[in-house]
């Protein structure tokens, strides 16, 4: 599956607690292959193989998310899209600056981002006007 506006390659993070749980939890419970995650389930695996693979799992995925607005009583339609967008609008709104923000989420351009987080810009303005009102 290719996602239009991300890099291609390798990213070097810092694995923070929460998430070396996360990665323990899936090493001791390894289906045998090189990959993190119990996605891709063979080494040798050729393109079509993958992508067919990828979709299935971010199908997997969006129907998880669903369930879990579900639990949550949101009934807006939940997907790994708005996740993404979640993420990004929560470093803004922490004050991660927008560039950082881009790299994080794999963008070629910085406009991609800005798309991104047009709509909290725009829910910022619309809360600051609220309060000239009380």
């Amino acid at each position: 599956m290719s996602v239009p506006g991300l890099k291609k390659g390798n990213f070097i993070v810092k694995i923070l607690p929460p998430v070396r749980e996360i990665f323990d939890y899936y090493q001791a419970n390894s289906k045998g292959t090189k990959y993190v995650f119990p996605i891709l389930l063979h080494n040798d695996l050729n393109p079509n193989q993958l992508e067919n693979r990828k979709s299935k799992a971010l199908k997997k995925i969006n129907k998880d998310l669903k369930v879990i607005a579900s639990i949550g009583n949101i009934d807006k339609i939940v997907s790994s899209y708005d996740a993404r967008h979640s993420f990004a609008n929560c470093l803004k709104q922490k004050g991660v600056p927008t560039d950082v923000i881009s790299e994080s989420m794999g963008h070629q351009d910085i406009t991609t981002t800005k798309a991104y987080l047009k709509e909290l810009d725009s829910g910022i303005i619309d809360e600051a006007n609220e309060l000239l009102l009380t």
